[in-house]
C-alpha cells in the first residue's frame, strides 16, 4: 500500500474514535450521557457535512461538473445542519437521522470509487453507523 493509501486508512481509522469513544462513554457514563450524546450528535454531523465536501470538490473536479450531482453534494450538510438543531426532536432519532444518511451516502458512493477507497468508506461508515445506532438503542 502506498504512502497515501495507508494515511487516509489511518486517518479513516483514527475518526472512528470518537463515534466509539462518544458512544461508549454515553452508555457508561450516565452521569454525563447528554453531553456524551451531543458530542457523537454533532461529530456525526461534521462527518456528513464533510463526505458532501468531498463530494462536492469531486464533481466540481470533473470537466463538466453535472448540476445535479452538484445540488445532491449539499443535502449531507442539510441533513447534518437538521440533525443539529432540531433538538426537540429525540437525540435516538436524530441519531438515526445521521446514521441513515451516512449509510446513503456510502451506498451513493461506493460505485464510483476505487477498490481500495470503496473498502475504507465500508469500514468507516460501518463504524459510524453502529456506533450511532448502539448509543441510540442504549440510551433510549
Amino acid at each position: 500500500m502506498d504512502r497515501a493509501k495507508a494515511t487516509a486508512w489511518g486517518l479513516a481509522l483514527a475518526g472512528l474514535v470518537p463515534f466509539a469513544g462518544c458512544a461508549l462513554m454515553a452508555v457508561i457514563d450516565r452521569s454525563f450521557g447528554v453531553d456524551w450524546i451531543g458530542a457523537l450528535i454533532a461529530y456525526a454531523a461534521v462527518i456528513l457535512s464533510f463526505l458532501g465536501g468531498a463530494r462536492w470538490g469531486a464533481e466540481l473536479a470533473r470537466e463538466t461538473p453535472d448540476p445535479v450531482r452538484l445540488i445532491l453534494s449539499n443535502l449531507p450538510a442539510i441533513v447534518a445542519w437538521l440533525a443539529l438543531v432540531i433538538v426537540m426532536v429525540p437525540a435516538s432519532a436524530r441519531m438515526g437521522l445521521l446514521a441513515v444518511a451516512l449509510a446513503l451516502v456510502w451506498f451513493q458512493d461506493r460505485g464510483s470509487a476505487e477498490p481500495w477507497y470503496r473498502a475504507l468508506r465500508t469500514t468507516a461508515t460501518v463504524g459510524a453507523v453502529l456506533s450511532l445506532a448502539l448509543a441510540a438503542v442504549l440510551r433510549a
